[in-house]
């Protein structure tokens, strides 16, 4: 499955239905946060210098801690 087409768009589906997800569907969800953060790491790690990953944090931070926070919630509400 390629990544999310829409980044936020999982994320606000994950917030609008937590407390009764459906399973299929969050495991789509999942499936694509998880391509997302593989693709974000690939592209942080591919960084040359600590500068250039610090600047790659501070754009895509807040949706990297978004992406694992949601990843860790989904994986424990499927068990």
């Amino acid at each position: 499955m390629p990544p999310a087409p829409d980044l936020q768009a999982d994320l606000a589906w994950w917030r609008a239905h937590r407390a009764a997800p459906d399973a299929a569907q969050a495991r789509e969800v999942l499936t694509r946060l998880h391509a997302w953060k593989a693709e974000h790491d690939q592209g942080r790690a591919g960084q040359p210098v600590a500068f250039l990953k610090m600047v790659w944090d501070a754009i895509l931070g807040d949706d990297e801690a978004a992406v694992a926070e949601t990843i860790a919630e989904i994986e424990a509400r499927l068990g």
